[in-house]
C-alpha cells in the first residue's frame, strides 16, 4: 500500500484535497493529512510517507524547506501546490525534484494524472529493489500494488466497453503478465471478475431503484444488452434479474 502525505494550512483545501483523490481511488491507499510543515514532519517520522503534497505558502514553515527536511528523511517524492504562478518558486522547487508544481485551484484531473504516473514509478522502483533490500516487501508486495491499480481501474470504469488490454496500457504493462499475475493473486481471470463488479453494482441498483428498467441497469453497469446481462447475471447468482428483484420486493 502507497502512503501519501498531504500539508496545507487551510483545513477546506487540505480536506477537500483528500476527498478528491479518495474518489478516484488511486493506488494511494493511506492519506495522511497534516496542517503545516512542523506537524507533518512529526508525522513522517511515524508514517514514512511514499510522495508527500506540500502547499508552498505556510506559516512556520513553507512548503520548500518542509521538502528539505523531508528528503533528509528519506521522503523522495513531493508536489508543490501554490495559489501563485512565480517563476523563483518553480526553479527551486525543480532543484528539489519536486515531481510537479501545481497551481490552484487544482485541477482535479491533472492531479490524478500526476498521481496515478508517480505510483506507477514508484511501483516500478520497489520492483527493481533486490529482495534482500526489503525482504517483507519484495516483489510480492509491488505486484500487490499492481493488482489494487488494476482494481481500481476496474472500480471507475466498469460501465464501459474495457478490456485486459485497456487496462495493462493505463498501467503500462503486458497485457498476457497482467492476466496471469491478475490470476495468480485473485484466482480469478480479468473477465471474470469484471462481471462480479457488474452484477454486484446491477444488484444494488436492482434493490434501491426499483422502478428502473433491467435494460437501463444492464448499460448502467456496461452490457451492451439485456440478453448477456441475463446470461451473466444467472451465471453467477444462479437466478434471473428478474428473480432476483422478486424476492427483493
Amino acid at each position: 500500500m502507497l502512503k501519501l502525505m498531504i500539508v496545507d494550512d487551510e483545513p477546506v483545501i487540505l480536506e477537500g484535497l483528500r476527498d478528491m483523490i479518495e474518489e478516484e481511488k488511486t493506488a494511494f491507499g493511506q492519506i495522511i493529512l497534516a496542517h503545516d510543515g512542523i506537524e507533518a514532519l512529526e508525522r513522517i517520522e511515524l508514517i514514512h510517507p511514499d510522495l508527500l503534497i506540500t502547499d508552498i505558502h505556510m506559516p512556520e514553515m513553507d512548503g520548500l524547506e518542509l521538502i528539505r527536511r523531508a528528503q533528509q528523511m528519506n521522503v523522495r517524492r513531493f508536489i508543490i501546490l501554490t495559489g501563485h504562478d512565480v517563476f523563483d518558486y518553480a526553479r527551486k522547487a525543480i532543484q528539489l525534484q519536486v515531481v510537479e508544481y501545481l497551481l490552484k485551484p487544482i485541477n482535479q484531473a491533472e492531479l490524478v494524472k500526476v498521481l496515478r504516473r508517480t505510483a506507477l514509478e514508484l511501483i516500478r522502483e520497489r520492483e527493481a529493489q533486490p529482495m534482500e533490500d526489503n525482504p517483507l516487501e519484495g516483489d510480492g508486495a509491488s505486484q500487490n500494488e499492481h493488482i489494487k491499480l488494476l482494481k481500481a481501474y476496474i472500480e471507475q470504469s466498469y460501465m464501459k466497453d474495457i478490456s485486459l488490454s485497456d487496462a495493462a496500457a493505463y498501467l503500462n504493462l503486458h497485457p498476457v503478465y497482467l492476466g496471469q499475475m491478475f490470476k495468480r493473486e485473485t484466482g480469478d481471470t480479468f473477465v471474470q471478475y469484471i462481471n462480479q463488479v457488474r452484477i454486484e453494482k446491477a444488484k444494488a441498483l436492482m434493490a434501491c431503484m426499483k422502478n428502473l428498467s433491467l435494460d437501463t441497469i444492464a448499460r448502467t453497469v456496461g452490457y451492451e444488452n439485456q440478453r448477456t446481462f441475463y446470461k451473466v447475471f444467472r451465471k453467477y447468482t444462479d437466478q434471473t434479474p428478474g428473480q432476483f428483484r422478486d424476492r427483493k420486493g
